[in-house]
């Protein structure tokens, strides 16, 4: 699939040039806004921080399962996380996937920090005391089906030239283009050997 913006840039990236840049990307960003279904078919987002973006790319993130996210992806797994970096003219990212609970508490210790008890409540009955033992410590994970990063080519002037001499010409203003990853391209290149720890 192509787009107004890529089509005007006429870059043909490789694959790990992409990934490359939107590691480098994700890297710059704290948090990201992870959107879910509900049983009545509403969209419901948050405000997520990343714990891991493991070297074949599923994103995980340490969670409360007690919390609504669990029934929302008990409904239906289908799941966006979005980025937005355009304030500091860095791009945006748009990774579409399918979520799931690993309940793996090695994986909880090694992506533990101790601001993480923050927002698990010590209940006070010697099991739910917001520890990485604690059994509504889980991790949700997302496997990608499809990411589509703005990669941010111009700067911030750059971009603003750009905009007001395409809006006087009539042309498309390129400050960046959209770059589109399929999880079946991450799966080939992981199962090839391609893709290496960050």
């Amino acid at each position: 699939m192509s787009d107004q913006y890529t089509a005007a840039a006429g870059s043909s990236p490789s694959l790990t040039e992409k990934l490359s840049d939107l590691r480098a990307f994700l890297n710059s960003i704290k948090s990201v806004i992870l959107t879910t279904h509900a049983p009545d078919g509403s969209l419901h987002a948050r405000v997520m921080a990343i714990a891991e973006i493991t070297p074949d790319w599923k994103f995980r993130f340490i969670y409360d399962r007690e919390s609504y996210k669990d029934v929302e992806v008990e409904n239906d797994k289908h799941v966006n996380i979005a980025v937005d970096g355009m304030t500091q003219n860095k791009g945006w990212v748009s990774i579409a996937g399918k979520a799931g609970r690993v309940e793996d508490h090695d994986i909880v210790e090694k992506l533990w920090n101790p601001a993480t008890k923050a927002w698990f409540a010590d209940k006070g009955d010697g099991v739910h005391d917001g520890t990485p033992s604690d059994p509504r410590v889980a991790i949700f994970q997302v496997k990608v089906d499809e990411i589509r990063h703005f990669h941010q080519q111009k700067t911030s002037l750059g971009t603003a030239l750009d905009v007001v001499a395409s809006a006087i010409s009539g042309s498309t203003a390129t400050p960046g283009e959209v770059r589109t990853i399929t999880g079946e391209e991450i799966a080939s290149a992981w199962s090839a050997g391609q893709l290496k720890e960050p």
